[in-house]
Order: C-alpha cells, then structure tokens, then sequence
C-alpha cells in the first residue's frame, strides 16, 4: 500500500485537491441556504449544537448542524491532505507548505464559525467568514494545478503582452472586492433596496437614500469589474493552446459570469427569492475559483519558461 501511494502520490493529491474545492464550493452554497432561510442561529451555542454532538432536527437546525458537519468534513479532507503532503512530498516541499496554510485557514474558519454565533450572526464577521473561504478556495485550486504540472506547462501558445499580464494580476483582488462588497450590501439590509433593474427605482444613483446608494454601487462594481472578467477570460482564451485546461477555463469563467447576470436580472425581478439568491452566491464561488484558476495557470506557465 505505502508503494503504491508513493507511486501516485502526485494523482492522488489532485483528487484530494479537487475533492476539497468541490466540498468548499458546496460549504458555501450551504451557507448561503443557512443564511436565506434566517438558520444561523438554529445551532444557538458552539461547538456543540444545542449542547450535544447529533442535536434534535427541527428545520433551522438541521440546516445550521448540516452546514457544521460539512465544514467538519472539509477540515478532515485537508487533515488527509496535509498528512499525506508531509509524508510523501516532504515537510519542505511546496505541496506541504499549501497543505499546512490550508490546515491553518481552516481551523481559523472553524473559529470564525463559533464566533459568527456567539456574536448572534454580526454580518462583519460572516464577511470575514467568507473571505477566509475564497483564501482556502484558491488554495486548493493551487494545489490542484501544481499536482497537474502538465496542465500548465503547455497551456499557452505565448506569453502574454504586458499590458495583458497587468490586467491578469488586476483580475484576483477585483472579483475578490466584488463578492465580498455583495455579502456586506446583504450584511447591512440593503440586497432588495432596488426592485427594478438595471435602474434602481428609476434612478441610476441617489445620494438621498444611503440603501440605494449602497446597492446601486455593487451594481456599477459588477460592471466595470465584470468587464475585466470577460475581458482577461477572453485574451487568455485568444493565447491559450488548443484543448488545455486553462482554455476550457476561460470559456466556462465567460459562461459562469453571464450566467451569473442572466440570474441576477432575475434576481431582482422575481423579489429576490431565496433559491436564487443561494444561487447567486453559488456562482460568485465559482466566478472566484475559474479566475483563480486564470492566473494560477498562467504563473505557472511563467514559471516553467523561467526554468527551461
């Protein structure tokens, strides 16, 4: 067995890894049902759920214990994954090192968890909550492209232009300042000021309402960055090679972030229903793992022409 696991230590850490971004992505999700169906408190005390491990399941409960067990599956994936990365990469190699971070990340969630709920739900800390989330999301799709080498050693059929590489390196801290403005916009009650799109109430922007003014930015946000998406997804496309990794991800990221305006207009439109909103979030996730995977690749690939 301990043969076999040296032998493919390198594939299994990628299933590890893509288990982990999966498990992440659905954390996520969930939270976002916990937080639209108001279940955040259905587990009132941490760690425990009504002061026991297996609680009594009414349905905000079930919903907030659900979210916990997921999250405790999440932190013994990376458990595996640290142990397993010392064990058969070394404790200095950079698998390690991620391996190790994400460990860290996680416990550091764990607490930001129980602090979300001995603070009753202060929206602050759930966008701290959250950004820690995206942080690990990255980091186990770095991991991912690292225990895949071949993905981004021939993923370009050139070097991007400078100007181009400026724009990639922009695209991260971006989309990251737009999801989590969009989880403060609901922290403060101001995610359904605006029941008309793309105008808000008949205006593009007031000042004499500090709800729509704050909803109203999120949308211009959305735009200007959401053309940085579509834009940095569609030059990495133009210089990506055929059949990679990382064009399928600039064509799924182009389609996720329509996807994702289509829905929004939706959004507004039906009353912000709660199916829609846990999907919005959904695929704020996603938008966020596809331009990690963007530039991730793309550092990658430098790399390994630096090294040639």
């Amino acid at each position: 067995m301990n043969d076999f696991l040296k032998i493919n230590k390198v594939n299994i850490l990628s299933y590890l890894a893509l288990l982990g971004i999966f498990m992440v992505l659905f954390q996520i999700t969930l939270g976002g049902v916990v937080r639209v169906t108001e279940s955040g408190l259905g587990c009132p005390d941490w760690p425990l759920c009504d002061g026991e491990i297996i609680p009594d399941l009414d349905y905000h409960t079930a919903i907030e214990w659900g979210h916990r067990v997921s999250g405790s599956f999440i932190g013994i994936i990376i458990l595996v994954i640290s142990f397993f990365s010392t064990k058969f990469f070394g404790l200095k190699s950079r698998e390690s090192f991620i391996a190790l971070s994400l460990l860290l990340l996680v416990l550091i969630e764990g607490v930001l968890g129980g602090i979300t709920v001995l603070t009753e739900l202060e929206w602050w800390v759930r966008l701290i909550h959250l950004g820690v989330s995206f942080i690990i999301l990255y980091e186990l799709a770095y991991l991912y492209a690292i225990s895949k080498p071949e993905l981004s050693r021939n993923s370009f059929s050139n070097k991007l232009k400078p100007i181009h590489e400026k724009i990639l390196f922009l695209l991260l801290p971006s989309v990251l300042v737009l999801m989590l403005y969009g989880s403060t916009i609901v922290g403060l009650g101001a995610n359904s000021s605006c029941m008309s799109w793309p105008a808000c109430m008949g205006q593009w922007i007031t000042f004499k309402d500090k709800s729509y003014f704050i909803h109203m930015i999120h949308r211009y946000l959305a735009a200007i960055i959401g053309l940085l998406i579509l834009y940095s997804a569609h030059f990495v496309g133009r210089f990506s090679s055929k059949n990679t990794f990382v064009k399928l991800i600039s064509r799924s990221l182009s389609i996720m972030f329509i996807l994702q305006i289509i829905f929004s207009v939706l959004l507004v439109t039906a009353g912000f229903t709660n199916l829609l909103r846990v999907i919005h979030l959904t695929f704020a996730a996603a938008i966020w793992l596809f331009s990690s995977w963007l530039f991730i690749e793309y550092r990658l690939y430098t790399q390994s022409t630096l090294t040639k």
